[in-house]
Parts: C-alpha cells; sequence; structure tokens
C-alpha cells in the first residue's frame, strides 16, 4: 500500500507495489513525489549511455520527461527476489509523450531496478536501469 506521510513524500510499503506507486505519482506529475521514491543517492538510467545520480539530477530529469506531457504505464512485472534488505525486480513499462514537433512517442523499457530497504520498513529505489529497448514513434 501507498501511503503519504508529508507533502510530496511517497512511500512504497512493499516492494512488489513499487511500480505501481511509481506510475500513479508520475501521472499525477508530483516531481517531489517521484523523487522521494527515490534514495538521496540514487541512480537511474533514462537513456543508453546516460546516468543520473542524486536527488537534484533527478528532479531535473523528471521535471524534463513530464513537460512532455507523458504518461507512464507498467505493462508487466516479471520477478521481484530478495535478500534482506535489497530487492531486485524486472519490470516491463511504456511511456507515451509527444516529441517537439508535437507528434506522439511510445517509448518501452524492460529495467532492472534494485531496491533497499528503509528503517522503517519502507522501500526506495537505489539503482533503476530504466534504458528504453524500443521507441515507436
Amino acid at each position: 500500500m501507498t501511503e503519504k506521510t508529508a507533502p510530496s513524500v511517497i512511500r512504497i510499503e512493499h516492494v512488489e507495489e513499487a511500480g505501481k506507486v511509481f506510475q500513479d505519482t508520475f501521472n499525477a506529475g508530483d516531481i517531489d513525489g517521484l523523487v522521494s521514491l527515490f534514495e538521496p543517492e540514487a541512480v537511474l538510467v533514462p537513456a543508453p549511455g546516460k546516468v543520473v545520480a542524486g536527488s537534484d539530477a533527478l528532479r531535473e530529469t523528471f521535471a524534463g520527461v513530464l513537460a512532455t506531457g507523458a504518461r507512464f504505464e507498467i505493462v508487466k512485472l516479471f520477478s521481484i527476489h530478495r535478500v534482506g534488505d535489497i530487492a531486485l525486480a524486472t519490470t516491463e513499462w511504456k511511456m507515451a509523450s509527444n516529441d517537439a514537433d508535437g507528434d506522439l512517442v511510445t517509448v518501452r523499457a524492460r529495467p532492472v531496478i534494485v531496491f533497499r530497504q528503509q528503517t522503517d520498513g519502507s522501500w526506495r529505489f537505489l539503482i533503476d536501469n530504466a534504458s528504453p529497448f524500443e521507441s515507436l514513434g
């Protein structure tokens, strides 16, 4: 279950729900909420060869993507494996947005994501290799 504990702070109570929590927060346009889903030193790989690290860089990246009017959808959760306070998830998502010409572009990815459980029992993204594998314009 997702619990909003303070303005723009979102908690992932169960790691199995992380994709849905991210999807709902993204589609609500909540940049602060998205950043709160990640550890402060988290790493995101949004495209091949591009690495974004830390809360400020994540905020800037999410703001840029949300400015395109993007909509995010989890297609499938393939697996989640846990060892202590670390979890590894594989999933598939798609995102539809408009390019600079206003044309609809759909991007699909099958990321591998590492989560870490926090001292309060919630989960946060630690490494998100979200690099898309397909772009349909």
